[in-house]
């Protein structure tokens, strides 16, 4: 159904309406600036949100980011997980698109632990994002995009995802962005968390995104960005692409287990890189001995869909009428509609619309009626 809707998506170049969110009230100024978007925190109904509103410099950029963010919007909407940020829907401001989620108070987890107490289980916040980032592959989605700002700390302090699969974003602008501080963004993800394939084919895959958990770990483990001494991604890029990393934190490293697991996560050749469900393994085995977070749920799979549906009432299916007026202009609806095989009964019981003989009925009508091009869903 999801890969449906995603053809659907492409084909029309819409998203579905009901990511619409109604009277959202933007709050003071921007909170933040990331490669290619405004952060704003937002009101809507009393509930306090993340607005991430897009940076468009180029009127002629908008369309193009309109149809990536739908894309994505409809691929997260998807997904749940403990791990994994969710997604409440989109709004315009300015006639710029927002993508909106739940506000996370803790910030990021660079922001969190640079306030946590010492004995803070930074380990186990690993396997927090190991886990999420597992789920993103187990359902084909590359995250494209992780770093320490991407990962943003629940109430319950929980590490979970941002920004999966919106590097796809950032490629699509015609401008390139720097972010405020010392990570710049480049090809559509951020330099010093790049795997060293990517500086020659810049094409994001899973080994990309191991490679890119190693460097977070080593941010969680020392605060800073990997290759923090150099200020310049140029420097950086030469380094990694030659095989160098960063120098092992001995002073705050727990255990050479978890170094050797690092190593392995950012080794040169992606062949050689182990994949997250190897990596949980490792980290759940007693040599490093993380835990998993066994608070209480900040949220399950039915929530952004019954905040949605908090904010306006959506109808299960559409009515025969609202049908007949998206497939037949007004001068056909009467008789061409009443024409269509087996159409007859559907009036009496609309619930029989998902029916996949009735939905080819008036596909099959609506394409010989109107030459409407069909949409190949294979």
């Amino acid at each position: 159904m999801s890969e449906a809707l995603l053809q659907l998506s492409r084909a029309s170049q819409l998203h579905p309406v009901c990511f619409n969110l109604p009277d959202l009230q933007m709050i003071g100024r921007p909170v933040a600036r990331g490669g290619f978007a405004d952060i704003w925190k937002g009101l809507v109904r009393g509930q306090t949100v993340c607005v991430k509103a897009m940076i468009l410099f180029q009127r002629s950029d908008r369309r193009t980011v309109e149809q990536n963010i739908g894309h994505e919007a409809i691929i997260w909407r998807q997904l749940s997980h403990p791990n994994l940020l969710p997604f409440f829907g989109l709004y315009y401001q300015d006639e710029r698109l927002c993508l909106v989620s739940p506000w996370m108070s803790s910030g990021n987890i660079r922001e969190f632990l640079n306030s946590a107490p010492p004995y803070t289980d930074r380990v186990s916040l690993m396997l927090d994002i190991a886990l999420g980032l597992e789920y993103l592959h187990r359902n084909g989605v590359v995250h494209g995009d992780l770093k320490g700002l991407n990962v943003l700390i629940t109430p319950s302090r929980r590490a979970c995802l941002a920004d999966f699969g919106l590097s796809s974003i950032s490629d699509a602008m015609t401008v390139q962005f720097a972010d405020s501080d010392d990570e710049n963004t480049s090809v559509g993800g951020t330099a010093r968390y790049m795997a060293p394939e990517l500086f020659s084919e810049p094409t994001r895959h899973f080994g990309s995104d191991v490679y890119a958990f190693a460097c977070t770990c080593y941010e969680i483990l020392t605060g800073k960005a990997p290759f923090y001494e150099i200020h310049h991604d140029m420097g950086v890029a030469m380094k990694v692409v030659r095989g160098e990393r960063p120098s092992r934190p001995d002073t705050i490293l727990p255990d050479d287990n978890l170094w050797l697991l690092i190593q392995d996560c950012w080794a040169q050749n992606s062949a050689n890189r182990p994949s997250l469900t190897q990596v949980i393994q490792r980290l759940l085995s007693p040599a490093i001995g993380a835990r998993e977070t066994q608070s209480s749920t900040d949220w399950d799979d039915t929530f952004s869909a019954k905040f949605r549906r908090s904010l306006r009432d959506f109808p299960l299916l559409p009515s025969v009428t609202e049908i007949k007026q998206k497939l037949f202009c007004d001068g056909m609806c009467s008789a061409g509609w009443q024409s269509i095989p087996n159409i007859s009964p559907l009036v009496e019981n609309p619930t029989q619309m998902v029916q996949t003989t009735i939905l080819d009925n008036i596909e099959k009508e609506s394409i010989n009626r109107l030459n409407i091009p069909r949409v190949s869903f294979t």
